[in-house]
């Protein structure tokens, strides 16, 4: 049975973490504590369950501050994170709060374990809210982030002053919308609309795009002359390679995106061959 499982895995090319037998994960050291065996046979007294030490990173840490006159002025917990590779050691934050001298919660961060979005929420002295913003953290050793869902702001008296959305990739989408203090729409914009006109534009850019033929596709996509690729992961990296320079943060020049369309249609047109010839 084991040997039917490590063939399977073999031809998948990668280990599963809930397929794969216990010993596989082990060798791979995808587990690295000790397996829990116990027997039960001589009854069913807890205090008899030996179990191997818990990590030092799962270990929670709260620091607190007080101003001069007794009033909490920062609360904060954290997990304590090892050196990793290069980089050093870390603190990952759970929850942090800052107060003023009155008692006021001016900034609350909740950083929830197992999750990686963080919260952050300000507010003003009369203890309205003051903005409510989420952030996808990317890494959680550098915190490396990027906006995410709902970021809203509000006037001192409880209106709503802005609100704005960021989808999956940290860019406004959907409705976007700024008030006034009485409540009057003074800007709107619906970025999600606009994006699909953009698309819709690219698309049929890419569409009048004539390659006539599968040698000029690859010669686009940088392989040598008379060279057509074997496989689509070798289509692919040559396109990311190609598009890189041409990315807004890279180049200035307007006909950027003309010449991406002209890449982005040399891949279509490699992949199209490719999956033909593997259909036969």
């Amino acid at each position: 049975m084991t040997g039917k499982i490590v063939a399977h895995h073999a031809d998948q090319g990668a280990l599963d973490l809930h397929k794969s037998s216990c010993a596989e994960l082990q060798i791979a050291r995808i587990y690295t504590r000790k397996q829990t065996q116990i027997c039960l046979a001589d009854g069913y007294n807890s205090d008899d369950n030996n179990s191997d030490d818990d990590e030092q990173d799962g270990y929670l840490f709260s620091e607190r501050l007080y101003h001069d006159n007794g009033n909490q002025k920062y609360f904060r917990t954290y997990q304590q994170l090892p050196g990793l590779g290069g980089l050093p050691p870390a603190q990952r934050v759970v929850e942090e709060k800052h107060f003023d001298v009155g008692g006021v919660c001016r900034l609350d961060v909740h950083f929830g374990l197992g999750q990686p979005y963080l919260s952050r929420k300000h507010f003003y002295e009369n203890q309205r809210l003051k903005s409510e913003q989420l952030f996808f953290v990317e890494d959680e050793r550098t915190m490396a982030s990027r906006k995410a869902g709902h970021w809203r702001e509000y006037y001192p008296g409880g209106n709503v002053k802005s609100e704005i959305q960021y989808d999956g990739n940290g860019m406004r989408c959907g409705f976007c919308k700024r008030y006034g203090e009485d409540g009057t729409v003074l800007w709107v914009k619906d970025y999600t609309k606009d994006y699909q006109a953009r698309v819709d534009d690219f698309n049929t850019k890419k569409g009048l795009v004539d390659l006539s033929s599968v040698d000029e596709a690859a010669q686009l996509l940088g392989f040598k002359e008379g060279k057509v690729p074997q496989d689509c992961g070798e289509v692919d990296r040559m396109y990311r390679k190609r598009c890189l320079p041409l990315h807004p943060d890279k180049t200035p020049d307007p006909d950027a995106a003309e010449r991406f369309i002209e890449v982005s249609r040399a891949r279509e047109v490699l992949l199209k061959h490719l999956a033909a010839v593997a259909s036969g």
